[in-house]
């Protein structure tokens, strides 16, 4: 199934937990996908469906990461695509509208840490990578990449 049909919109912070699961973290409770900032003035959370299925989720937040420029900074987190979906434009596509969303708030900045596996979608996306991979306990390899808006 390709991408044709998508429709993007605004999701309550509990419409991310079981993609966040599922792809992110499968080896926690599903009562642990449930993060500190969901619930923060300002973050939103983007959703993917085909048809009545939530393919895609992301998670954007007002948070600054002091070693990187910008005064107005937001960060991507629990961006994750159904498997079954994958590699068909719906993460680009979420970044995107998130991104959009982000430029009319004014911000000039927005970073995540990416895992190794993601690296080379979001330099595609125009992202750039600082210093060297790090582990995430846990989880595994990350790169600290940034955007500028």
């Amino acid at each position: 199934m390709s991408s044709e049909g998508l429709r993007l919109r605004i999701i309550l912070p509990a419409e991310t937990h079981h993609l966040r699961q599922l792809v992110l973290r499968p080896f926690q409770p599903i009562d642990e996908m449930e993060w500190s900032f969901d619930q923060a003035d300002g973050s939103f959370h983007l959703g993917a469906e085909l048809g009545e299925e939530l393919v895609g989720v992301a998670s954007f937040v007002p948070e600054r990461n002091r070693a990187l420029p910008g005064w107005k900074q937001y960060r991507l987190r629990g961006m994750a695509v159904h498997p079954a979906h994958q590699a068909k434009g719906i993460g680009g596509k979420l970044l995107g509208a998130g991104l959009a969303q982000l430029h009319g708030k004014h911000i000039d900045l927005v970073w995540c840490n990416a895992r190794e596996a993601a690296r080379a979608f979001y330099l595609k996306a125009g992202f750039s990578a600082h210093d060297g991979p790090f582990i995430i306990e846990g989880i595994g390899v990350h790169h600290l990449m940034s955007k500028r808006l």
